[in-house]
Parts: structure tokens; C-alpha cells; sequence
């Protein structure tokens, strides 16, 4: 019996521009409150249920953009009535998937949103151990899609964390096999990703300050252990850990502070300095989305992984990184004023919010 489920096109012309490796899916609940008091019953206001994850949010904020979900295939791993819950969204939203099948029920995320304080708390499930058999199924499946002539990606996308079990050797074993040096890898990864780090393979790695300080420090502990991003030169940082890596590019991002971009090979490094979202949310958000929600409600879940999905898109369509990181960062913005679900944006908000980005290089 097969241990692996897919929803994939019968096309032979089919090719999907991105193969995202999404090993450690979640099934999302997002609850809004009036108000939470901690110690008492608190009943919601309102509630979705919907797919969560680094890689599955790549795929939701990639439909988001485009209409559609031909731009993407995710491999992912699954298990238990969630896994099947997650699987079922996939089908109904059209998002394309191959599913290793484990043991375990995948975990459960929950986002609380507090209208009377604007506070967003994630309360983080616990994920299955993934066995070994279901590991080498995931780096057997991940180079079987990368070097299938048929339908090779244009890129490989690795988002997420990775489930107890799964370990960086085996995704670097997956990276390593790309068959052809036009195959962009692209990472929005931190936990365990030094043997990923160590196959220079990586054409562009986007993490924020907090995660850029988490490597450095392992390979630098004397100038970044214990440190802050607000005390170090992130610019900086990023160009030294893409040098050292041999990364072409450095996005790091600082939620709503200055977002940097280095360029190692030409030495070029911009800031991207976010507007005020309080600030200019006349401009920005309707009546009707402040009637809903009281005063302006931000939930920055998943901001990340827009920003991921539409800068990595656009940079394949040939958009300038430049462009194409700062477009990235206009979606994180304009998703952070959708409350819920999450990586669900307007796109005339996203180019409102790109009008008043302002780039700087350093």
C-alpha cells in the first residue's frame, strides 16, 4: 500500500514554477475575542479553520497574488484526522500537493486575536515524531520531483521548520540533488539548517533579524551570541552570512522596522523602510473593515511567508530583487490587515503600501 497521496495535474505539459518542500503543515484556527482575560472562560467572536504552516502559507499567499494555485506544488508530510482536514482544504482551494503519509496527527495552531488590544498570541501545536521509513519516503519524493525532466521546477522552495524526525541532512540530501544550475533554491529556514547552509547551494535566503542573529551566532558566537537586532549592523550581518555561505542573496526582514536586501556577488546591500500601518490606515483600510473590527486589528501571522511567496514569484517573472523584495514586503504588509485567515491580502492595498515603501541603497 502506497504511503503517499498527491493532487497533482494530468498534464504532461505541466510544469510548476515552484516545488515547495512544506515538511511540518498545520491545521490553523484563528478566534477573534472581544476581549481575552486570562484565568476565565473567553468565548470567541469568531472563528476560521484553515491550512497553516511556513510552506502551505507560501501556497495560500502565491494563490492570493495570482488567482490561482498553478504556480506551486507542495510535498509535504501528513497524518491523523488533521492531516486529512489539511488535505481536504488543499483540493477545495485547487492548491496542488504530494503528501507522505506518517503515523501521527499533523499538529494544530492556534491564533488568539484580542479586539480590545489589538494583541495577536499564537499557541503552537505540538508536532509528531516523523519515523524514519517516512523520512527517506519525503528525500525519496523531493528528488524524484526535482529531476524528473517532465516536471522539473523552475525553483525549489524550502519553508519551515522541520518536524522532530526530520532532520537537516535529509532536506540538504533532497537540495543537493537539483539536476540543473537553473533550478533556483530558495529558503525561509533556520532550525537545523546548517547541513542545508553547507551545500552552498542557496540562491537566496530570506529569514528576519532574529533568525540571521540564531546562525550567526553559531558560527560567530564571539560578536552575536546574546546580542540584539537593535545593536547590530543587520546589513552588515546579512552580507556576512551570505558571503560566508555562498548566498547570492540576503533578504532579512524586521517586522515592521527597515527590511534589508544584500546582493553578495555585487556587494550591494538597500533598506527598505515600512510605513506606519497605524499611521496611514485612512489611506489604507475601508470603513467597512473598521466597523468590522473596532480600531484597526493587525495580525502579522504568515506576513512572512506572503512576503516569501511574492517576492520569490515575481523574481522568476525576471522582476528585479530589488522590486520584486520590496512588492514582497507591500503583501506582508497589506496581510497583516486582514485579520483572518491568514496570507489573505487585497492587491490594491499591497500596491498602496508599496507607493509609500522607500528604498535606500546602503
Amino acid at each position: 500500500m502506497s504511503n503517499t497521496s498527491q493532487a497533482i495535474p494530468n498534464t504532461s505539459s505541466y510544469r510548476p514554477s515552484i516545488l515547495c518542500l512544506a515538511p511540518n503543515p498545520a491545521y490553523q484556527v484563528t478566534v477573534l475575542f472581544d476581549k481575552v482575560t486570562l484565568g476565565d472562560v473567553n468565548r470567541a467572536t469568531k472563528q476560521t479553520n484553515s491550512l497553516g504552516g511556513k510552506g502551505q502559507n507560501f501556497a495560500i499567499a502565491t494563490k492570493q497574488f495570482y488567482g490561482n494555485a498553478d504556480h506551486i506544488t507542495l510535498l509535504q508530510i501528513l497524518g491523523g484526522p488533521t492531516g486529512e482536514q489539511i488535505e481536504a482544504m488543499e483540493v477545495e482551494q485547487g492548491i496542488n500537493y504530494r503528501t507522505v503519509k506518517t503515523q501521527l496527527p499533523t499538529r494544530t495552531c492556534t491564533t488568539c486575536l484580542d479586539a480590545s488590544t489589538g494583541d495577536m498570541t499564537e499557541m503552537i501545536g505540538v508536532s509528531g515524531s516523523i519515523d524514519p521509513l517516512t523520512e527517506l519516503q519525503f528525500v525519496q519524493k523531493g528528488i524524484e520531483m526535482l529531476q524528473d525532466p517532465q516536471s522539473a521546477p523552475r525553483a525549489l522552495a524550502l519553508c519551515g521548520t522541520f518536524p522532530p524526525g526530520l532532520s537537516g541532512q535529509a532536506v540538504a540530501k533532497i537540495i543537493s540533488h537539483r539536476t540543473a544550475a537553473n533550478i533556483l533554491v530558495f529558503v525561509d529556514a533556520v532550525k537545523d539548517i546548517h547541513p542545508v547552509l553547507a551545500t552552498r547551494c542557496i540562491d537566496i535566503l530570506k529569514v528576519n533579524s532574529t533568525e540571521v542573529l540564531s546562525i550567526l551566532s553559531t558560527v560567530d558566537s564571539e560578536n552575536y551570541t546574546a546580542r540584539s537586532p537593535r545593536h547590530i549592523d543587520l546589513a552588515q550581518a546579512a552580507m556576512k552570512l551570505g558571503t560566508m555561505f555562498g548566498i547570492g542573496i540576503m533578504a532579512v526582514t524586521d517586522g515592521p522596522s527597515t527590511a534589508y536586501l544584500a546582493d553578495t556577488k555585487e556587494n550591494s546591500c538597500w533598506a527598505f523602510q515600512i510605513p506606519d500601518l497605524l499611521a496611514h490606515r485612512d489611506h489604507l483600510v475601508d470603513e467597512t473593515t473598521r466597523n468590522n473590527f473596532g480600531h484597526l486589528l493587525l495580525n502579522p501571522l504568515g506576513a512572512g511567508d506572503t512576503c516569501s511567496a511574492v517576492m520569490l514569484n515575481l523574481y522568476l517573472e525576471k522582476l528585479d530583487i530589488v522590486e520584486a523584495f520590496a512588492q514582497g514586503l507591500a503583501a506582508a504588509s497589506a496581510s497583516c490587515l486582514v485579520p483572518m485567515p491568514n496570507c489573505i491580502f487585497d492587491l490594491s492595498t499591497m500596491h498602496k503600501i508599496r507607493k509609500l515603501i522607500t528604498v535606500t541603497k546602503v
